[in-house]
């Protein structure tokens, strides 16, 4: 059974488009977040448990959710993958081997905006955002490029719903 794992560089509607285009096609959705603080208690946040834990082990979190997701789970799921999701080459090698990869593609200088709409986060450089979210953007395109099965370059359309009913009519075609 073939899942669809979406994936993208974070605010390029993962979650929101997943659970969107999962309803409209009667499937299951699932944000991968969502498992990992399941498994992650008595830590309040993704973020606290990476910044006490390090990278190295919120990644293996992030494939042994996703392993535990995939041994139950019976039917097909939209799972959104988290925005780091690139830089984790064992989880989207799972993701790879469970279905197919769909990298949600958004303008690098949309994603800056929407990104800065809530202040300078702490993955970016405060003295300079604009270039290391290029820095940033740049390399988890091309890793995306590269590994995704498809690749979805959406529109930046005001209302969320017509991105999603965009998507669903471009998958039609592509899945």
């Amino acid at each position: 059974m073939d899942h669809f794992f979406f994936c993208g560089i974070k605010h390029s509607g993962k979650s929101t488009l997943g659970r969107l285009y999962a309803k409209a096609n009667k499937l299951c959705w699932i944000d991968l977040d969502d498992l990992i603080l399941e498994a992650i208690t008595p830590y309040p946040s993704i973020r606290s448990y990476y910044k006490e834990q390090g990278q190295e082990a919120f990644q293996a979190q992030e494939v042994a959710a996703l392993r535990t997701f995939l041994s139950l789970q019976t039917q097909r799921t939209v799972i959104s993958l988290g925005g780091g999701a690139s830089d984790n080459e064992a989880l989207l090698n799972l993701a790879k081997t469970h279905g197919k990869l769909i990298y949600l593609m958004v303008e690098e200088s949309v994603l800056l905006a929407r990104i800065l709409n809530g202040g300078v986060p702490p993955f970016l450089d405060e003295t300079d955002p604009k270039g290391s979210f290029h820095a940033l953007y740049a390399r988890r395109h091309a890793i995306y490029g590269n590994i995704c099965d498809v690749l979805v370059q959406l529109p930046n359309y005001p209302d969320i719903r017509d991105t999603a009913s965009f998507l669903v009519k471009t998958l039609k075609s592509e899945v």
